[in-house]
């Protein structure tokens, strides 16, 4: 009996139903009866009642396995979808945003920048005598970069200070002084002109006097230097302003959300350089 029971039990092992087994073994083991089946009688057949419970959890573990992964792909695309959507509006909030408020103060900061730079290169305001020059009837006169003014309001003899005036500071010294002055106590000219002129006028009246014709020339030739450092001065200003109003567009520009050239972060960074 106990190779009929070995053999049952592999065919069972197997997975053949135990009627047909039963068959199989009863084929070449006449009369074979299995173990199994005496113990049914019996009240508490622990043997049996193991298998069904194996067998049930052994099934359904993948079938679990299984559940979630087939739900993780909705979630996941649940998941998914609305991250793209909140990037988007991430995205698209700045936008909507206000800029900060340096930016605009950098912008204004430049623009006053601009227009001291043209007041500098324009104004006549870069050295002004004081008041000692109208006492002597010779009026206020103000230097800039390259022009001067010379004002004789409130001086006594104001129409001689603007014929003077007049004729220092034109083109052509002999033509000024044979006509008339104009009426406009303010009269502005070219510092060269002024320089010429002057030097001019003091060679005729120093005649032989070598000392006053020296001191003529010293004094021609230090006005001349300071009409050309003002020259120099007013070409600088002039690539300051170019640079701030290059930086002044490009902060604009990218303060409305705007979009700049590639390579306009370079050419900002330099002209900012340039203009500061």
């Amino acid at each position: 009996m106990t190779g009929g029971q070995t053999y049952y039990d592999g065919l069972i092992a197997q997975g053949y139903p135990a009627d047909q087994a039963l068959g199989y073994t009863q084929q070449y083991y006449p009369g074979f009866t299995p173990a199994a089946a005496a113990q049914e009688s019996m009240p508490l057949p622990a043997p049996i009642p193991s298998q069904p419970l194996i067998q049930p959890q052994a099934t359904p573990q993948p079938q679990v396995m299984l559940q979630p992964m087939a739900q993780a792909i909705p979630v996941q695309q649940q998941i998914v979808y609305p991250a793209l959507g909140g990037v988007a509006s991430v995205a698209v909030a700045p936008i909507a945003q206000k800029k900060p408020i340096l930016t605009w103060v950098a912008i204004g900061c430049i623009t006053i920048a601009v227009l001291l730079a043209l007041v500098g290169q324009f104004g006549n305001s870069w050295q002004v005598q004081n008041d000692e020059s109208i006492e002597n009837g010779a009026g206020q006169v103000s230097l800039g970069l390259s022009n001067m003014k010379v004002d004789c309001t409130g001086v006594a003899q104001e129409q001689s200070c603007i014929q003077l005036a007049y004729v220092l500071l034109a083109d052509d010294m002999d033509n000024a002084a044979s006509v008339s002055p104009p009426s406009d106590s303010i009269v502005k000219g070219p510092v060269e002109n002024y320089c010429e002129n002057t030097y001019s006028l003091t060679i005729s009246l120093a005649g032989d006097n070598q000392e006053l014709r020296n001191q003529a020339g010293d004094d021609r030739e230090n006005c001349l230097s300071n009409d050309a450092a003002g020259g120099v001065t007013g070409i600088t200003v002039w690539i300051a302003m170019l640079g701030l109003l290059s930086s002044a567009v490009m902060l604009t520009v990218s303060s409305i959300g705007k979009e700049l050239p590639a390579s306009a972060q370079r050419y900002g960074r330099t002209s900012s350089f340039i203009g500061g």
